[in-house]
């Protein structure tokens, strides 16, 4: 059952990326409403597929991920008043979603009461702070794409298509300041669990590492961008920088650890 919740979600998706792509291939671009109608049913079908699931593995790890990178997307496209962040987190939270379900997803009976409630949180919390980060990274990828179109001089449909370059820098910006705030919490409830349930559920030393990397690489993205008031290009480029390279060090983590026990 969890498995065909997550095929249908993955259909859905599937297809909302692709009516959201079709202007790029020459096709009429799809009713906006159905843009939008097609990651919210999915969106609702992914939740209830998740909430079977005891978020144990990398499996549920990576399907909370592609959850709340679809509910930023939606969150973002009203802010935006278009679907230009889709065009990035549409197939990236479709690839998750199908990493997912090859990944392994089942059902789970072990730990309950407030460990349990620890770890769910900390999933969350965690997921949301990267999806933040993804997002940030997707807004300053928009953002440089309209500013090189712009220099040179080129209005086709990525000019007409991708929002005006402040409401990217503005996108980028807020992402930023709301996800710092949410990993921190994901890796201090991750620590707190650690110590408190020595017993049971404990934090992998590579998963810890990567999660304090990311949650440092987050900081300095914020730092530079409220401390240092870098804005624009330069805060575009520093997004994009630190995301690579906390994918960098997944990747690193991963193939020196590897496994589907932990979200690493």
């Amino acid at each position: 059952m969890i498995v065909t919740l997550h095929l249908v979600a993955l259909a859905l998706y599937g297809l909302a990326t692709a009516l959201t792509l079709a202007p790029f291939m020459g096709v009429r671009p799809a009713p906006r409403a159905l843009t939008i109608a097609l990651p919210c049913a999915g969106a609702a079908i992914h939740v209830v597929g998740i909430s079977q699931l005891t978020l144990v593995g990398l499996g549920p790890a990576l399907s909370m991920l592609a959850l709340c990178l679809v509910l930023l997307q939606l969150a973002s496209e009203k802010l935006l008043r278009g679907s230009a962040v889709s065009f990035f987190a549409g197939p990236l939270a479709t690839g998750l979603v199908g990493l997912a379900i090859l990944s392994g997803l089942a059902p789970g009976a072990e730990t309950v009461g407030a460990r349990n409630t620890w770890f769910v949180l900390h999933v969350a919390l965690s997921a949301l702070g990267v999806a933040l980060m993804a997002l940030a990274f997707i807004a300053a990828a928009l953002y440089l794409l309209q500013f090189r179109e712009l220099k040179a001089r080129r209005f086709g449909q990525i000019f007409q298509l991708f929002p005006p370059l402040e409401l990217l820098d503005q996108l980028n910006r807020v992402a930023l300041v709301t996800g710092f705030p949410a990993l921190t919490l994901g890796v201090l409830l991750a620590l707190g669990y650690g110590a408190q349930f020595s017993g049971g559920l404990h934090v992998a030393k590579a998963q810890l590492v990567w999660g304090i990397f990311t949650w440092v690489v987050l900081g300095w993205a914020v730092w530079v961008r409220l401390v240092r008031h870098w804005a624009g290009r330069r805060a575009a480029l520093a997004s994009i920088a630190g995301f690579c390279a906390v994918l960098l060090v997944y990747v690193a983590l991963k193939l020196t650890q590897p496994g589907a026990e932990r979200f690493l």
